[in-house]
């Protein structure tokens, strides 16, 4: 892990870790300043977040999963109309989540995106972290806030940036250069 910087996972099945292996992933992030990108997915979530023995790597994640299994209308994949990502401040002024060379440029080109279609459903943020993005659809809030969708936060010297569904390939539809420019 040494040789990398960062560790980009679409939807992973961490129970396909070792033990050992998660310690390492662990250690790479908390100690060595590693960088992960975590992308939630309807294939593998659901099993390992009800797993006891992942603790450690919910743990990386800068939301808090529900302690249940949700029923499959709640976890909102899958919505038949496309729904922006409503910017928080923080994610208003985060550079790396810029469509553009100033704020007001991305805050534009972002209005241009007409959005994604799912998310995975998550309690709300972990304390600490850095909520920059939530879904917008009215119908997805849980009390008076919106679903969580793009969040990070450190984890020890390194950091781990959560994406609540992997569409943002969708962003080729308004621009191969905004697609490239966000990954």
């Amino acid at each position: 892990l040494a040789e990398y910087d960062t560790i980009v996972a679409f939807d992973p099945d961490w129970r396909e870790l070792s033990e050992e292996q998660i310690q390492l992933v662990d250690d790479w992030l908390y100690k060595e300043s590693g960088g992960m990108v975590v992308v939630s997915g309807p294939v593998y979530m659901d099993q390992w977040i009800q797993d006891k023995s992942l603790s450690k790597v919910r743990s990386f994640y800068p939301v808090e999963f529900n302690s249940r299994l949700l029923s499959i209308d709640d976890s909102k994949f899958g919505a038949t109309t496309p729904w922006p990502i409503e910017f928080t401040r923080e994610g208003q002024e985060a550079d790396f989540l810029w469509l553009g060379s100033t704020a007001e440029e991305s805050q534009r080109s972002w209005g241009e995106f007409d959005g994604v279609f799912g998310f995975y459903q998550v309690k709300g943020a972990k304390p600490g972290a850095a909520v920059y993005g939530r879904y917008s659809n009215p119908e997805a809030s849980i009390s008076d806030s919106k679903p969580v969708y793009l969040a990070e936060q450190f984890w020890g010297s390194g950091r781990v940036f959560y994406m609540g569904s992997g569409e943002m390939w969708r962003l080729r539809e308004e621009s191969d250069t905004y697609f490239e420019q966000y990954y």
